[in-house]
Formats: structure tokens, sequence, C-alpha cells
């Protein structure tokens, strides 16, 4: 089974994050959606959630949560760079990311493009 892996931290980014991570079940039903969050969230709630298949927590294992479930894609609303440095070691696919200097001329790591302002 393929797998991906959503990484939010924050309750704004997941529900900002909904339509989309609905949209992804609908159109890969064959692949298992995990949520990787650190735990502040309420995790009672999250696993009602239909669409997420398993709502995966952690501690200091950030990156064995993720590695132990093998995703071909992971997702993730986070952007700092030792982050993004760290990202760059796992074994995955293809990472999509939000814009910032090491994810843009990571060649791990995609980053939706352009992502910018349209001028008026």
């Amino acid at each position: 089974m393929k797998n991906i892996v959503f990484h939010s931290d924050g309750f704004g980014d997941l529900l900002v994050c909904f339509k989309a991570l609905y949209a992804i079940k609908q159109l890969y039903p064959e692949y298992k959606l995990f949520l990787l969050t650190n735990g502040l969230m309420e995790s009672d709630f999250l696993e009602k959630i239909p669409f997420i298949d398993e709502v995966l927590i952690y501690k200091d294992d950030f990156l064995e949560k993720i590695q132990s479930k093998n995703p071909v894609i992971f997702i993730t609303t986070r952007r700092q760079g030792l982050y993004f440095k760290k990202l760059k070691f796992l074994n995955v696919q293809k990472c999509i990311v939000f814009p910032h200097l090491i994810s843009i001329i990571s060649k791990n790591l995609t980053t939706p493009l352009p992502f910018f302002r349209a001028k008026k």
C-alpha cells in the first residue's frame, strides 16, 4: 500500500488544508493518508475525520515516525531552514513544502511555483 503523510502542528493550518486533504483522498483512494502532529491538538477529534486514515503523534521521534510509514508523498505546512535540512535525509519520492531558500534549491523537495502575488 502507498502512503501519504501530511504534517501539521497548528490547528489553523489543518483547518485551511481540510479541503485539499479531502481532495487528495478522493483522487488517491488506494493510498493511506496519515496526519502527523505534535499532539497539541485533540486526538479524539482528529481520529473522527473520515478521510484521514490514521493520526500519528510524535514527540522526539519526528523523522522516525515519517520513516516508519515509508510515504511516497510527504506534505508539510512548516517552513524553517533546519526543518528542511532534516527532510532532505528522508527517502521520500516527493516532499511538497512551502517556499524557502533550501526548499527551492533542493532536488529532493518540491515547492509549488509560482508562489507569489500577482501584480495589479
